[in-house]
Protein backbone atom coordinates (compact mmCIF):
# COMPACT_ATOMS: atom_id res chain seq x y z
CA UNK A 1 0.00 0.00 0.00
CA UNK A 2 1.26 3.36 -0.72
CA UNK A 3 1.77 5.34 2.23
CA UNK A 4 1.27 8.96 2.06
CA UNK A 5 4.62 9.69 3.68
CA UNK A 6 5.94 8.13 0.15
CA UNK A 7 3.12 10.09 -1.55
CA UNK A 8 4.65 13.26 -0.33
CA UNK A 9 8.35 12.34 -0.53
CA UNK A 10 7.61 11.49 -4.43
CA UNK A 11 5.61 14.83 -4.79
CA UNK A 12 8.44 17.32 -2.86
CA UNK A 13 10.70 18.63 -4.79
CA UNK A 14 14.50 19.02 -3.63
CA UNK A 15 17.16 21.23 -3.85
CA UNK A 16 19.32 20.71 -6.67
CA UNK A 17 22.00 18.05 -4.99
CA UNK A 18 23.89 15.53 -6.33
CA UNK A 19 22.65 11.68 -6.46
CA UNK A 20 23.25 10.53 -2.97
CA UNK A 21 22.23 8.10 -0.10
CA UNK A 22 22.79 9.58 3.29
CA UNK A 23 23.43 7.27 6.47
CA UNK A 24 22.53 9.86 9.84
CA UNK A 25 23.33 8.05 12.99
CA UNK A 26 21.79 8.97 16.26
CA UNK A 27 23.60 7.46 19.34
CA UNK A 28 21.90 6.60 22.32
CA UNK A 29 21.88 9.18 25.37
CA UNK A 30 24.73 7.31 27.24
CA UNK A 31 26.48 4.56 25.67
CA UNK A 32 25.03 1.20 25.69
CA UNK A 33 26.93 -1.14 27.91
CA UNK A 34 27.33 -4.95 26.13
CA UNK A 35 30.06 -6.17 28.59
CA UNK A 36 27.45 -8.30 30.12
CA UNK A 37 23.79 -9.16 29.99
CA UNK A 38 23.02 -7.27 33.59
CA UNK A 39 25.08 -4.37 32.20
CA UNK A 40 23.36 -3.83 29.06
CA UNK A 41 20.28 -4.00 30.95
CA UNK A 42 21.13 -1.27 33.26
CA UNK A 43 22.23 0.65 30.28
CA UNK A 44 18.74 -0.09 28.18
CA UNK A 45 16.12 0.97 31.57
CA UNK A 46 18.76 3.97 31.98
CA UNK A 47 18.48 5.40 28.12
CA UNK A 48 15.15 5.00 28.63
CA UNK A 49 14.94 7.52 31.42
CA UNK A 50 17.46 9.90 30.05
CA UNK A 51 16.10 13.07 29.20
CA UNK A 52 18.18 15.44 26.60
CA UNK A 53 16.03 18.89 26.29
CA UNK A 54 14.83 19.54 23.11
CA UNK A 55 16.24 16.43 20.97
CA UNK A 56 14.13 12.99 20.83
CA UNK A 57 16.10 10.10 23.10
CA UNK A 58 16.38 7.98 21.03
CA UNK A 59 17.19 5.08 24.11
CA UNK A 60 18.53 2.76 22.03
CA UNK A 61 19.92 4.78 19.11
CA UNK A 62 18.88 5.46 15.82
CA UNK A 63 19.40 6.10 12.17
CA UNK A 64 17.91 8.13 9.43
CA UNK A 65 17.77 7.60 5.81
CA UNK A 66 18.28 10.53 3.57
CA UNK A 67 18.05 9.83 -0.71
CA UNK A 68 18.24 12.73 -3.29
CA UNK A 69 17.75 11.42 -6.62
CA UNK A 70 17.25 14.44 -9.39
CA UNK A 71 14.08 15.99 -7.56
CA UNK A 72 12.97 13.23 -5.44
CA UNK A 73 13.95 14.05 -1.76
CA UNK A 74 13.26 10.75 0.90
CA UNK A 75 13.75 11.44 4.65
CA UNK A 76 13.29 8.30 6.56
CA UNK A 77 13.81 5.79 8.66
CA UNK A 78 12.33 2.35 10.52
CA UNK A 79 11.15 2.29 14.08
CA UNK A 80 7.78 1.29 16.15
CA UNK A 81 5.07 2.44 16.56
CA UNK A 82 5.66 3.35 20.29
CA UNK A 83 7.30 1.93 23.37
CA UNK A 84 4.41 0.19 24.58
CA UNK A 85 4.70 -3.27 23.30
CA UNK A 86 8.65 -3.28 24.15
CA UNK A 87 8.13 -2.40 27.60
CA UNK A 88 5.08 -5.23 28.04
CA UNK A 89 7.30 -7.82 26.90
CA UNK A 90 10.60 -6.75 29.02
CA UNK A 91 8.29 -6.06 32.05
CA UNK A 92 4.82 -7.98 31.86
CA UNK A 93 5.50 -10.86 29.35
CA UNK A 94 8.93 -12.23 30.65
CA UNK A 95 10.72 -11.97 27.21
CA UNK A 96 14.07 -10.91 29.21
CA UNK A 97 16.84 -10.56 26.41
CA UNK A 98 14.08 -11.99 24.09
CA UNK A 99 13.11 -9.13 23.39
CA UNK A 100 15.94 -8.07 20.99
CA UNK A 101 14.53 -10.88 18.55
CA UNK A 102 11.33 -10.05 18.60
CA UNK A 103 9.15 -7.89 15.82
CA UNK A 104 6.71 -5.44 17.30
CA UNK A 105 4.48 -3.22 15.35
CA UNK A 106 6.63 -0.96 13.15
CA UNK A 107 6.37 2.43 10.62
CA UNK A 108 8.71 4.87 8.81
CA UNK A 109 9.55 8.10 10.11
CA UNK A 110 7.55 11.06 9.01
CA UNK A 111 9.62 13.48 6.86
CA UNK A 112 8.65 16.41 8.77
CA UNK A 113 9.73 14.44 11.70
CA UNK A 114 13.43 13.74 10.76
CA UNK A 115 13.67 17.27 9.52
CA UNK A 116 12.70 18.36 12.85
CA UNK A 117 14.90 16.10 14.60
CA UNK A 118 18.11 16.25 12.18
CA UNK A 119 18.32 20.31 12.36
CA UNK A 120 18.20 19.68 16.83
CA UNK A 121 21.17 17.36 16.25
CA UNK A 122 23.16 19.23 13.34
CA UNK A 123 22.82 22.45 15.86
CA UNK A 124 24.33 20.32 19.15
CA UNK A 125 26.53 17.80 17.34
CA UNK A 126 24.80 15.05 18.43
CA UNK A 127 24.26 13.31 15.30
CA UNK A 128 27.00 12.62 12.90
CA UNK A 129 26.30 11.22 8.87
CA UNK A 130 28.10 9.35 6.10
CA UNK A 131 27.26 10.24 2.77
CA UNK A 132 27.88 8.64 -0.65
CA UNK A 133 27.62 10.15 -3.92
CA UNK A 134 26.22 7.55 -6.12
CA UNK A 135 25.32 7.45 -10.01
CA UNK A 136 21.88 8.26 -11.35
CA UNK A 137 21.64 4.50 -12.09
CA UNK A 138 22.38 3.66 -8.40
CA UNK A 139 19.81 6.30 -6.81
CA UNK A 140 17.04 5.09 -9.10
CA UNK A 141 17.67 1.46 -7.69
CA UNK A 142 17.53 2.86 -4.35
CA UNK A 143 14.30 4.82 -4.84
CA UNK A 144 12.91 1.37 -6.29
CA UNK A 145 13.80 -0.41 -3.61
CA UNK A 146 12.66 1.94 -0.82
CA UNK A 147 9.01 2.36 -2.79
CA UNK A 148 9.33 -1.84 -3.39
CA UNK A 149 9.98 -2.16 0.52
CA UNK A 150 6.58 -0.29 1.44
CA UNK A 151 4.61 -2.20 -1.46
CA UNK A 152 5.27 -5.10 0.55
CA UNK A 153 4.82 -3.78 3.72
CA UNK A 154 7.93 -4.51 5.70
CA UNK A 155 7.35 -0.81 6.83
CA UNK A 156 5.17 -2.10 8.98
CA UNK A 157 6.65 -4.54 10.99
CA UNK A 158 9.76 -3.19 13.40
CA UNK A 159 12.16 -6.05 13.78
CA UNK A 160 14.38 -7.61 15.91
CA UNK A 161 18.43 -6.97 15.49
CA UNK A 162 19.10 -9.78 13.64
CA UNK A 163 16.58 -9.71 11.19
CA UNK A 164 17.89 -9.57 7.28
CA UNK A 165 15.32 -6.81 5.01
CA UNK A 166 17.24 -8.17 1.62
CA UNK A 167 15.81 -11.55 2.55
CA UNK A 168 11.90 -10.27 3.61
CA UNK A 169 12.43 -10.30 7.35
CA UNK A 170 11.73 -6.67 7.35
CA UNK A 171 14.05 -4.42 9.75
CA UNK A 172 15.27 -2.22 12.76
CA UNK A 173 16.55 1.17 12.15
CA UNK A 174 20.18 -0.05 11.03
CA UNK A 175 19.56 -2.80 8.90
CA UNK A 176 17.02 -0.57 6.99
CA UNK A 177 20.03 1.97 6.69
CA UNK A 178 22.23 -0.50 5.58
CA UNK A 179 20.25 -2.47 3.17
CA UNK A 180 20.24 0.60 1.21
CA UNK A 181 24.30 0.18 1.16
CA UNK A 182 23.78 -4.03 -0.04
CA UNK A 183 21.86 -3.18 -2.82
CA UNK A 184 24.10 -0.63 -4.25
CA UNK A 185 27.18 -2.54 -3.88
CA UNK A 186 28.29 -0.49 -1.03
CA UNK A 187 28.80 -2.73 2.35
CA UNK A 188 32.30 -3.18 2.84
CA UNK A 189 34.13 -6.07 4.83
CA UNK A 190 35.65 -2.79 6.81
CA UNK A 191 31.57 -1.89 7.63
CA UNK A 192 31.26 -5.66 8.28
CA UNK A 193 34.15 -5.69 10.93
CA UNK A 194 34.20 -2.19 12.36
CA UNK A 195 30.07 -1.45 12.63
CA UNK A 196 28.74 -4.65 13.95
CA UNK A 197 28.57 -6.18 17.38
CA UNK A 198 28.00 -9.73 17.53
CA UNK A 199 26.93 -11.68 20.59
CA UNK A 200 25.69 -15.03 21.96
CA UNK A 201 22.90 -14.46 24.71
CA UNK A 202 22.78 -17.56 26.75
CA UNK A 203 19.79 -19.04 26.49
CA UNK A 204 19.03 -18.61 30.24
CA UNK A 205 18.48 -15.15 29.78
CA UNK A 206 16.30 -15.51 26.66
CA UNK A 207 12.29 -15.37 27.61
CA UNK A 208 9.28 -15.69 24.88
CA UNK A 209 8.24 -17.88 22.01
CA UNK A 210 12.32 -18.92 21.42
CA UNK A 211 12.21 -20.85 24.65
CA UNK A 212 8.95 -20.90 25.73
CA UNK A 213 9.99 -19.19 29.30
CA UNK A 214 9.58 -16.36 31.03
CA UNK A 215 12.45 -14.47 32.28
CA UNK A 216 11.58 -11.68 34.87
CA UNK A 217 13.81 -8.53 34.31
CA UNK A 218 15.10 -8.74 37.92
CA UNK A 219 16.92 -12.05 36.94
CA UNK A 220 18.94 -10.07 34.65
CA UNK A 221 19.87 -6.89 37.41
CA UNK A 222 20.94 -9.23 39.79
CA UNK A 223 23.08 -11.33 37.38
CA UNK A 224 26.09 -10.56 38.79
CA UNK A 225 28.43 -12.82 37.38
CA UNK A 226 27.00 -13.56 34.25
CA UNK A 227 28.58 -13.03 30.98
CA UNK A 228 28.09 -13.56 26.93
CA UNK A 229 28.16 -17.59 25.95
CA UNK A 230 31.54 -17.57 24.09
CA UNK A 231 29.58 -19.82 21.63
CA UNK A 232 26.42 -21.71 20.07
CA UNK A 233 27.20 -24.82 21.20
CA UNK A 234 26.15 -23.80 24.55
CA UNK A 235 22.53 -23.41 23.51
CA UNK A 236 22.80 -19.28 23.36
CA UNK A 237 21.19 -17.81 20.79
CA UNK A 238 23.32 -15.96 18.07
CA UNK A 239 22.83 -11.76 17.77
CA UNK A 240 24.67 -10.30 14.84
CA UNK A 241 23.69 -6.46 14.13
CA UNK A 242 24.46 -3.17 12.57
CA UNK A 243 25.75 -1.02 16.17
CA UNK A 244 24.68 2.76 15.66
CA UNK A 245 26.98 3.82 18.31
CA UNK A 246 29.99 1.92 16.73
CA UNK A 247 28.94 3.30 13.32
CA UNK A 248 28.96 7.14 14.94
CA UNK A 249 32.20 6.50 16.70
CA UNK A 250 33.83 5.31 13.22
CA UNK A 251 32.29 8.20 11.58
CA UNK A 252 33.55 10.86 14.12
CA UNK A 253 37.21 9.20 14.10
CA UNK A 254 37.65 9.02 10.77
CA UNK A 255 36.08 12.56 9.83
CA UNK A 256 38.76 13.79 12.51
CA UNK A 257 41.50 12.03 10.69
CA UNK A 258 40.39 12.97 7.16
CA UNK A 259 40.32 16.81 8.68
CA UNK A 260 43.87 16.44 10.40
CA UNK A 261 45.03 14.90 6.35
CA UNK A 262 45.21 11.43 7.58
CA UNK A 263 43.00 9.09 4.97
CA UNK A 264 40.23 6.54 5.49
CA UNK A 265 40.25 3.05 5.09
CA UNK A 266 38.31 3.04 2.53
CA UNK A 267 37.88 1.82 -1.36
CA UNK A 268 36.63 5.06 -2.68
CA UNK A 269 37.89 8.47 -2.33
CA UNK A 270 36.56 10.33 1.19
CA UNK A 271 36.86 13.67 2.43
CA UNK A 272 35.69 15.10 5.92
CA UNK A 273 32.41 17.24 5.94
CA UNK A 274 30.02 18.66 8.28
CA UNK A 275 26.80 20.07 8.81
CA UNK A 276 26.56 22.32 11.97
CA UNK A 277 28.30 20.70 14.84
CA UNK A 278 27.46 17.30 13.26
CA UNK A 279 30.67 15.68 11.40
CA UNK A 280 30.52 13.49 8.46
CA UNK A 281 32.32 11.76 5.94
CA UNK A 282 31.31 11.98 2.34
CA UNK A 283 32.12 9.26 -0.16
CA UNK A 284 32.80 9.29 -3.65
CA UNK A 285 31.01 5.97 -4.92
CA UNK A 286 30.14 7.34 -8.27
CA UNK A 287 32.24 5.07 -10.34
CA UNK A 288 30.97 1.47 -8.41
CA UNK A 289 29.24 -0.21 -11.00
CA UNK A 290 25.31 -0.67 -10.01
CA UNK A 291 24.52 -4.09 -9.26
CA UNK A 292 21.75 -5.94 -11.54
CA UNK A 293 18.97 -8.54 -10.69
CA UNK A 294 16.20 -8.93 -8.00
CA UNK A 295 16.82 -6.98 -4.55
CA UNK A 296 14.70 -9.90 -2.71
CA UNK A 297 15.93 -12.82 -2.14
CA UNK A 298 11.89 -13.98 -1.65
CA UNK A 299 8.92 -13.64 -3.70
CA UNK A 300 6.40 -10.80 -3.28
CA UNK A 301 3.26 -12.12 -1.58
CA UNK A 302 0.39 -11.29 -3.73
Amino acid sequence: MLTLALIWNLLTPSLARADEVVLHLIPAPTRTDWRSPRKLALSAIRNEIVHHEGLKRHGIGHLYVELNCGGARILTGATSTGNTEERQALFKEGYGLGVVFKNYRGKLDAPAEVEEDLRSTFSSGRSSFIRFLISPAACQRALDYWIEYQLRGYDRIYAGLNARPLKGESAGCTAFGMSFLEILGLQTPLFEEQWKTRLVVPRKFVGGPLTGKRVRIWKLLFAFSADWDTDLSQGGFGLDFWDPEKMDEWIRKTSESLTSGGGAPLPWPATATRTEASPGVEVDAREVPVPTGQVFDTPQVP
